[in-house]
């Protein structure tokens, strides 16, 4: 006695493909892959550049006078506490100071001023290449 013959399943998984494709596609281009979105700083630019190093605090100053510690918005009165606090985490931590060019000196000055009073000794100022702003 011959056994029916069963036929194949074929699982056909261009479709499901096509689909992960499209949804990978659209995550890529709406994602957003800036340091920090809605904050606009205009950093001024310098020949040389340094490193920080690994677990550097980031002090972001904004044209507007607004002031975020590792992206985390600090009051202006309350910075010396902020970096004091930072500070005594680590002995050897440096700040980097990502400070807009429409500042005024002086405030750029003081912050230095408050960071080495809390105890943080190393302080790098982010700056933009000569070369890269000269292409943008």
């Amino acid at each position: 006695m011959r056994r029916p013959r069963r036929s194949k399943i074929v699982l056909n998984i261009t479709s499901m493909i096509d689909v992960i494709f499209i949804l990978l596609l659209f995550f890529l281009v709406t994602s957003s892959f800036t340091d920090q979105p809605g904050l606009a700083i205009d950093l001024p630019s310098a020949a040389g550049t340094g490193s920080a190093g690994d677990g550097a605090l980031t002090l972001t100053v904004s044209s507007s006078g607004e002031f975020y510690l590792n992206r985390q918005p600090v009051l202006r009165a309350d910075l010396p506490r902020a970096l004091a606090a930072e500070a005594a985490r680590g002995p050897d931590r440096a700040l980097v100071l990502k400070a807009d060019r429409a500042i005024p000196y002086g405030l750029a000055v003081e912050i230095m001023d408050l960071s080495r009073t809390a105890g943080l000794r190393k302080i790098v100022a982010l700056t933009t290449p000569q070369n890269q702003e000269a292409s943008e």
